[in-house]
């Protein structure tokens, strides 16, 4: 028989006492005496969980009968929508998005609200806002309740990231930006250690520094490794992890996350978990707490939420999110679960769903070719939009968006590893890159006083801050809040491929944020071919009047910005005729065939569709 001393019989009665799974976490150092091994989450069941299985098609009035509730759960923070989801709000929902602040803010009294901010723009990617619209946004945003801010950043510009960062702690809040995680050859641990050490010289303005995977594609082998490298290069900064389950691999590197380190995690209440949204908050907690870290979440008040809004989801038909099966072409295209959801539904809706996984295939062609830019916001949009045209009109590089040019010249930033020489030449010898070689932003140092003789001096800065976010019509707020049509509910189910689900979701494609649509052209074969030129269809369906000869199609559905030529005006075939944001991007509508502007039918400032005619061109004889 065995006899132990008083010290050994002291240790075993400890050791008994832990929870399971201790001694994992014993030898990885985490159970260490007078250590704190608390965890926190930030809530984003009506942010990013409702962008990504939802379209961010949630109202104002299915938040805030639970509101109280969700402040008394014990979260961190609570994540609310910024100004990529204001334009659904104010074109989909019919909603003022301060409004939904300001009340939330009356409701949500103990947890910080939290929003975000772009150091490049408000929401769109032409990286042209003025620096006091920007900083207008943060004041606003403060003023009607944000007490914290994310920013999605990619450390390419840190001296423009201070001064918005000095700006919002000079407002009181707290600033937490996020290494935007991806995977690819040249994704080194070096590079990400870099991306820290850069992200240090703003230490001053900095609470926490997020690690998000928007793709879900990192793996917890890689988060083990992440977390270590980031830690060791961030000087004490607390870690945030934020990952979506695309993959399936999520709720196991969120355990990962936290024994390496991370004390703060992102999830959503559990119908509105996992699909392409992140893990459940009460399944990384149960697991947690089994792994022996503490939480202060009270989960009566966190089951009474997701009961809530599984209500909700039944009631609007919206689906409820179930985990994924793990998909190993994923972790080659890198699709975000948002963009995914919406060039899905985009394809779905004109009968061209079939064509996916060419447009996927062309995406990690893309990708590569470009320099491996991590997808995410916006480069995911950039890559996503230019694989699209490629496939649809079956030639590559012979259409390049304005954004890849940009993207060309490093006004994203310098590409990780040199774009593909013969891509690179294309790009080059392309006619608009002339126009960008030496583009600045227009109007950078344009005063908040200059937009308000431009737009009205009458206007609210809130009012003021859509006007310039969201042109064209503006918000009704005496009109009734427009309710998202009723599906059949559905759970997203493992099932399914990974990228089908019937969302109705605004461009995101992760958002300028209405739908982009593809327009098929009936070559009379009963094949749909497309095109990117403005074209009108040869053989419309015999529910819809014949186009008048000449007419040109949007072959997309977007805002329109501008109209580049008027009644009278001869033009060339190829010759831009109007500007259209659709994709987050701003893309030429080309004419298809030289002749006369006869009619001009399309205003600035109106949304389109693609099957619209805009315009007529009396063709040459």
């Amino acid at each position: 028989m065995l006899h132990f001393g008083p010290a050994a019989k002291s240790f075993i009665t400890v050791w008994n006492a832990l929870p399971y799974g201790s001694y994992e976490l014993w030898t990885r150092g985490k159970i260490t005496s007078g250590m704190d091994n608390k965890i926190y989450f930030v809530d984003q069941t009506i942010r990013d969980a409702q962008q990504s299985l939802w379209g961010l098609m949630m109202s104002t009035d299915m938040i805030t009968p639970i509101a109280e509730v969700l402040d008394q759960v014990g979260y961190r923070d609570i994540a609310t929508v910024g100004s990529q989801a204001f334009t659904v709000q104010v074109r989909s929902l019919n909603e003022d998005p301060w409004e939904r602040i300001r009340i939330l803010s009356k409701l949500i009294t103990k947890t910080p609200l939290r929003g975000s901010y772009q150091i490049g723009s408000l929401s769109s990617f032409d990286l042209s806002t003025p620096r006091d619209i920007i900083a207008l946004w943060i004041k606003r945003s403060v003023a009607n309740g944000v007490k914290a801010f994310w920013i999605c950043d990619y450390q390419d510009d840190m001296e423009k990231f201070i001064y918005f960062a000095k700006i919002a702690k000079a407002e009181g809040t707290e600033v937490v930006p996020a290494l935007m995680y991806t995977s690819s050859p040249a994704h080194t641990g070096e590079h990400w250690a870099e991306k820290t050490r850069r992200l240090l010289q703003a230490r001053d303005y900095i609470d926490r520094i997020m690690i998000e995977d928007a793709s879900g594609v990192i793996t917890p082998e890689a988060t083990r490794e992440l977390i270590s490298t980031v830690r060791r290069n961030s000087e004490g900064l607390p870690l945030e992890f934020h990952c979506h389950c695309n993959s399936g691999l999520a709720p196991l590197c969120y355990l990962e996350a936290i024994k390496a380190g991370a004390t703060t995690l992102h999830t959503a209440a559990t119908p509105l978990a996992n699909g392409t949204s992140l893990p459940s908050t009460a399944t990384i907690l149960k697991n947690a707490r089994r792994l022996g870290f503490t939480s202060d979440i009270n989960e009566d008040a966190l089951a009474a939420v997701s009961e809530h809004f599984r209500k909700i989801a039944q009631e609007h038909g919206f689906p409820i999110g179930s985990p994924m099966e793990y998909d190993l072409f994923h972790f080659e295209h890198q699709v975000p679960g948002g963009m995914m959801t919406n060039l899905t539904r985009q394809l779905r809706e004109v009968g061209m769903e079939n064509r996916l996984g060419e447009i996927l295939e062309e995406t990690v062609l893309v990708r590569k070719e470009l320099g491996y830019p991590v997808m995410a916001t916006p480069y995911s949009q950039i890559v996503g939009a230019q694989a699209v045209e490629h496939v649809i009109s079956g030639k590559r590089y012979e259409q390049i968006t304005d954004e890849v040019i940009k993207y060309a010249l490093g006004y994203y930033g310098q590409p990780i590893v040199p774009i593909d020489p013969d891509v690179m030449g294309r790009i080059m010898n392309y006619p608009r890159t002339g126009e960008f070689l030496n583009w600045k932003p227009q109007g950078y140092l344009k005063t908040v006083e200059e937009f308000r003789s431009e737009f009205g001096p009458e206007l609210s800065e809130d009012d003021l801050l859509l006007k310039i976010l969201i042109p064209g019509k503006p918000v009704k707020k005496s009109e009734p809040k427009k309710k998202p049509a009723a599906q059949v509910p559905r759970s997203v189910s493992p099932e399914d491929p990974p990228y089908d689900f019937p969302t109705t979701f605004s461009v995101d494609v992760d958002g300028d944020v209405f739908n982009v649509k593809i327009s098929p052209v009936w070559n009379g074969s009963g094949n749909a071919g497309a095109y990117i030129q403005a074209e009108a269809q040869q053989n419309p369906p015999a529910s819809q009047p014949l186009p008048p000869p000449g007419a040109v199609v949007s072959g997309m559905a977007g805002l329109v910005l501008s109209i580049e030529v008027k009644i009278g005006d001869c033009v060339n075939a190829g010759e831009a005729l109007a500007l259209i944001e659709a994709m987050k991007m701003k893309r030429y509508l080309s004419a298809p065939h030289g002749g006369v502007v006869k009619e001009i039918l399309a205003t600035e400032g109106e949304i389109v569709n693609p099957e619209d005619v805009l315009m007529v061109v009396q063709p040459d004889d």
